[in-house]
């Protein structure tokens, strides 16, 4: 008897005990009120409890809020994809400040409802969200009216298509609202100031080179600016324009602009075709994707993320691989993606509600990582350029080098043979007076006796005279005089008529030099012809050949006779006998 005396005992206090602990969990008690402190925002989201929202009628009055939330089921969680939630929380003012702000935020939500029951009976209302007029700009917050001292009981109503991540919902008192509402919106002004500006100046930069790069980059910053205005609602704040559904087509579309980027600024085709094969990843996946943003709203940010992680992944890769093999642009296009990823493996995860957000606003840090992106980006693309500048400046040094060489003969060091054809066609002018003595002449030499010592002594010794006599030449070279060697043992030189006195004085000493150099049995014999007697460069060439000839034959007939004549002592070479 006394053994089910104690039994029934047991049950009755096994009952009440379970009795009370479901009426603690299923009705808000005064004991769970959070804490407001002076000058200190608070976050209610872990404070108070979320439920599934089968209706959007509110209870009327602080009485009825203990049974209507019994009707409702408590969650853990809002869904990535869109619903209607309740949150309800209990607050107790223990600042003496009156003015505060209620500010659900950190996501996008469509619409967002609020009553606050206070102890005195009376009921504050507010509506914010996407599609209401906002007191603050680019935030949802609402002032609201708690005396020191009171306690509140607070239920919202969350509504949106889909959540980008799970809402906080933070209480702060108003001037520090105020206040951090200014530094975010100076810092996402500047941050869109940025973007826009860059790429403005980049599509003027591509007018003038037609570097696709620059292209590419400027258009991605556009589709960035775009996408992070409408992230944060100001296409809704300036024009009243609020449209979800196009929210996320520039995200889709920002891996196909960077990728078509990257590809031109890495030289991806020509260096690493395969890395070039992979990125087309970035560009078939998104456009596949994009229609989500029309035929299914609420998955339309889970896969624009799931294809930007993608394209992040794949771009830090080329950047490294680009970078490894030594293209040193490719580390600013490497710390730009760093910059990217950092907060993006902050605010990603969130998105995919993998995880609650790590940190406030992760919206704006992830704007101020794609400025700094942008940034960077800048730098890689104004190092590439200086890296294009020397290559071009290489280019031409190997090419003016080159045409150095093809207009040099090889074996003596002064202009050959199309170096001279290239000035003497290009500079002929007949002069207006025929005593003009900046007129041109042209002086034929041709070396004589080098067949002799090629036969007698090698040829070794024969270059050797070719090389002594373009030196004597070269010594010549002065304004108004150029020296050239046309093949074999033939030279000329291009001058001013005012020059043509001291280069026969100059000729007949160095004619007396080369039997002293040991270059015996050489001689030199010369024609000259001036631009005035002539009508064209081959009339020029051919008068000065023949009067070369006369004097040669003239001084093999004077050695004949064993006379001595001087070397322009000939009157063939002063003009056509008569």
């Amino acid at each position: 008897m006394l053994r089910q005396l104690l039994m029934q005992n047991y049950l009755k206090l096994y009952s009440l005990l379970f009795a009370t602990a479901f009426l603690l969990c299923m009705q808000p008690s005064a004991f769970g009120a959070v804490s407001l402190r002076q000058n200190i925002e608070l976050d209610l989201i872990n404070s108070g409890h979320l439920y599934q929202a089968t209706d959007d009628n509110f209870p009327t009055s602080f009485q009825e809020l203990p049974g209507w939330l019994s009707r409702h089921q408590t969650i853990n969680r809002v869904n990535m994809l869109g619903g209607s939630y309740w949150f309800y929380a209990e607050i107790h003012n223990d600042s003496s400040d009156t003015e505060w702000v209620l500010d659900p935020d950190d996501t996008l939500i469509d619409k967002v409802e609020a009553h606050i029951f206070t102890d005195d009976d009376q009921v504050q209302q507010f509506v914010t969200g996407y599609r209401a007029d906002h007191e603050y700009m680019l935030h949802y917050g609402k002032d609201i009216h708690l005396p020191p001292g009171s306690s509140s009981k607070i239920l919202i109503r969350l509504q949106s298509p889909y959540y980008a991540s799970q809402p906080d919902i933070k209480i702060y008192p108003k001037q520090d609202y105020r206040q951090h509402v200014l530094a975010e919106n100076i810092q996402a002004i500047a941050a869109f100031g940025a973007l826009i500006t860059l790429a403005l100046y980049n599509l003027f930069i591509f007018r003038i080179t037609r570097d696709r790069a620059l292209f590419y980059y400027a258009i991605y910053l556009l589709a960035y600016f775009t996408g992070w205005a409408f992230t944060f609602q100001l296409p809704a704040e300036l024009f009243g324009w609020h449209d979800l559904r196009v929210h996320y087509i520039p995200f889709f579309l920002l891996p196909v602009l960077n990728t078509l980027f990257y590809t031109e600024f890495l030289r991806l085709k020509t260096n690493f075709p395969r890395l070039a094969a992979i990125g087309r990843i970035n560009i078939v996946l998104p456009l596949i994707l994009l229609p989500s943003c029309f035929f299914a709203l609420s998955y339309a940010h889970m896969l624009a993320t799931i294809a930007i992680s993608i394209w992040l992944v794949i771009a830090l890769i080329s950047g490294l691989v680009s970078l490894y093999h030594g293209f040193r642009p490719a580390r600013y296009f490497v710390m730009a993606f760093l910059a990217l990823l950092i907060p993006g493996v902050l605010i990603l995860p969130a998105n995919l509600g993998l995880m609650p957000d790590l940190v406030d606003n992760a919206e704006l840090l992830t704007l101020l990582g794609g400025t700094l992106d942008a940034i960077l980006l800048a730098f890689a693309l104004a190092d590439k350029i200086r890296l294009l500048s020397e290559e071009k400046d290489h280019a031409l040094h190997r090419l003016s080098k080159m045409l150095a060489l093809a207009s040099t003969d090889h074996l003596t060091g002064i202009s050959n043979r199309h170096a001279f054809d290239l000035i003497f066609k290009q500079d002929f002018a007949c002069p207006e007076c025929v005593d003009d003595p900046h007129q041109q002449i042209l002086v034929l030499i041709d070396l004589d006796g080098l067949k002799v010592v090629n036969d007698r002594f090698g040829h070794s010794r024969g270059d050797a005279l070719l090389c002594a006599f373009a030196t004597a030449l070269q010594k010549l070279q002065t304004d108004g005089i150029s020296v050239y060697r046309l093949g074999g043992d033939e030279f000329t030189i291009l001058a001013d008529k005012r020059h043509e006195d001291a280069l026969r004085s100059a000729l007949i000493k160095l004619e007396k030099e080369l039997p002293e150099q040991g270059f015996e049995g050489t001689g030199i014999s010369f024609g000259i012809a001036s631009a005035s007697e002539s009508i064209s460069p081959d009339d020029m060439l051919i008068r000065a050949d023949r009067r070369m000839y006369e004097n040669k034959i003239s001084r093999r007939r004077a050695r004949a006779d064993d006379a001595i004549i001087p070397v322009a002592g000939s009157a063939s070479a002063q003009g056509d006998p008569a």
